[in-house]
């Protein structure tokens, strides 16, 4: 039988693609700073462990923005050159990328300055997996912001990536960088007290409202997932799987233990 149905639940809550985001502590901190960026434009750095919840967070918040007033492009780049770098600005404007790097330059300032002048719409990018970007693209980034002598913002850039990308950016040469980020934010996690009131408001958008796991079972949970959302949803899923296979009403450590031999594996 399928878990869901076995427990009574309208949708497994605890997947990716779930639609209720819970506004944890991270959530609501992230969001005002996104919001004051959202009105002075300009940089943005969000960092935090992997599974801490940033692409969620940045999901929500571009689900959120006026698609009349902001231009979204979500990239998740990798190790891509200058040149690819550029490519993928051009082509998320809607521009087809020119061959010279000075050419496509100019394309994307020029772009930039007729959706933020002409059309009155704010582009948004948002650059996931950043610690991964050659250093070169952020002396690049510090060159496309400059817009009117280095005294207007017509775009808005959050860069997203791990913890280490914060000591990245301590090295000499991007002082030009941090000295153009408007905001920044590490996203830690949950604390347990959070994770009790996250697991129960999961529950209940699925239309659950008995407590099926056991205090013991979800501090096993947390602390096996470290703090992280993504392992602690995981731990979760795999826990009801295992519970409606064993018939089992009620999941307890024995059944998170199973649970967590087999999300290890992978």
């Amino acid at each position: 039988m399928e878990f869901t149905v076995y427990y009574g639940m309208s949708h497994n809550p605890f997947d990716k693609t779930a639609p209720q985001v819970i506004e944890t502590v991270d959530f609501k901190e992230t969001n005002v700073r996104l919001k004051y960026l959202t009105e002075v434009l300009g940089i943005g750095l969000i960092t935090g462990r992997p599974g801490a919840g940033k692409t969620v967070i940045l999901r929500e918040y571009a689900q959120r923005l006026n698609p009349n007033q902001y231009r979204v492009s979500y990239l998740p780049l990798s190790t891509v050159s200058v040149s690819d770098f550029y490519n993928q600005l051009a082509v998320s404007l809607g521009i087809e990328p020119a061959f010279r790097k000075s050419a496509k330059f100019r394309q994307i300032q020029e772009r930039i300055i007729e959706l933020h002048d002409v059309e009155h719409i704010t582009p948004v990018f948002i650059l996931d997996e950043a610690q991964y970007l050659s250093g070169l693209i952020y002396n690049e980034l510090v060159l496309l912001t400059n817009f009117g002598m280095d005294a207007e913002n017509k775009c808005l850039i959050i860069l997203a990536g791990l913890s280490s990308l914060n000591q990245l950016l301590q090295r000499p040469q991007f002082e030009a960088f941090r000295q153009r980020i408007t905001i920044k934010y590490q996203v830690v996690g949950m604390e347990y007290s959070e994770s009790q009131r996250y697991v129960k408001e999961k529950f209940k958008a699925a239309g659950v409202l008995d407590d099926l796991i056991t205090d013991e079972a979800l501090k096993t949970m947390f602390t096996t997932s470290g703090g992280s959302i993504r392992r602690l949803d995981q731990m979760i899923t795999k826990s009801l799987i295992i519970g409606a296979q064993q018939e089992k009403r009620i999941i307890d450590n024995e059944i998170v233990y199973q649970a967590n031999a087999e999300v290890a594996l992978g």
